[in-house]
């Protein structure tokens, strides 16, 4: 039962995760054409991304976590599809790492944008947000696709194959009841 709830739950959030990532890949032919004033004002000043910051990385650190316990309770209940929920939880993991280390420092350089002025360079730091989303879509999206293998490899035939295989329960020992004597006629 262990198993089957962390599979539901580490489906439900890499889903979302994914969709998260899949709304900045969606977006970004129409971002990379935007002006100035469109893209700073969405982007920075007009908090279109500001749920994503905060419900979002809850949302997305919560899937790294449950992937990594997925993967330990896959292989721990000796079920197939282990290496790919390891690899799904890697990809999930690099996804938020590169986040950290690609879109992180932009969005430092975002905030100052709010009441100050923006630097002529700003498409230099437009590209580098808009692409480092794209990279994590990608990631997260191989994740999930190796998350939804790993389900799929432990699926009915296997679990029918388990239960032919593994060792039974002796059956209780019940002893019959005493048979009863017929009557003696007098």
């Amino acid at each position: 039962m262990v198993l089957k709830v962390t599979r539901f739950v580490a489906v439900l959030l890499a889903a979302l995760t994914l969709g998260l990532g899949f709304c900045h890949l969606m977006q970004l032919p129409s971002r990379l054409a935007w002006d100035q004033f469109l893209w700073v004002g969405s982007t920075v000043q007009g908090g279109l991304d500001a749920m994503f910051g905060t419900v979002g990385a809850l949302i997305e650190m919560g899937a790294v976590i449950v992937l990594a316990l997925l993967a330990y309770f896959v292989l721990e209940h000796g079920r197939p599809g282990f290496r790919l929920a390891l690899a799904a939880a890697v990809l999930y993991a690099l996804a938020l790492l590169l986040w950290w280390v690609i879109v992180y420092p932009v969005n430092v350089e975002l905030a100052k944008w709010v009441n100050g002025p923006v630097p002529t360079d700003w498409t230099a730091w437009r590209a580098r947000w808009e692409w480092g989303h794209a990279v994590l879509a990608v990631l997260e999206l191989f994740g999930f696709a190796a998350l939804v293998w790993s389900v799929l490899e432990d699926g009915p035939a296997v679990a029918a194959r388990v239960r032919s295989v593994a060792p039974s329960k002796p059956a209780p020992r019940v002893t019959p009841a005493p048979k009863a004597r017929p009557a003696k006629r007098r």
